[in-house]
């Protein structure tokens, strides 16, 4: 975790960082939450990407991640191409989330 920290500070010599993106994998699991604290201390994330929502994974890890650290999720990845990949939809996020 020190090296990315140490990344983001050289980066931020050349230019401002205003955004920190955490990719968290839909089965991840609750251990997703500890990812994000780590992360979290190290480089203050600004947002969540959730990917691997196309299959059985629903992803609940990223509410909780939300929830606990205030972490706001603004992309999901349904798949492999471009077009699989979309800003997040709460509406549509809960309703996979509970199967409708």
């Amino acid at each position: 975790m020190a090296e990315l920290g140490k990344v983001k500070r050289v980066i931020e010599k050349s230019l401002p960082v205003s955004e920190v993106l955490l990719v968290i994998d839909a089965t991840t699991g609750q251990n997703g939450i500890t990812q994000a604290k780590i992360f979290t201390e190290a480089v203050d994330v600004t947002g969540l990407i959730v990917t691997k929502l196309d299959g059985s994974a629903r992803g609940g890890v990223a509410l909780a991640i939300e929830n606990a650290l205030d972490i706001p999720i603004k992309f999901v990845g349904t798949g492999e191409a471009e077009s699989d990949f979309a800003a997040f939809d709460s509406e549509r996020y809960i309703s996979g989330l509970i199967g409708e």
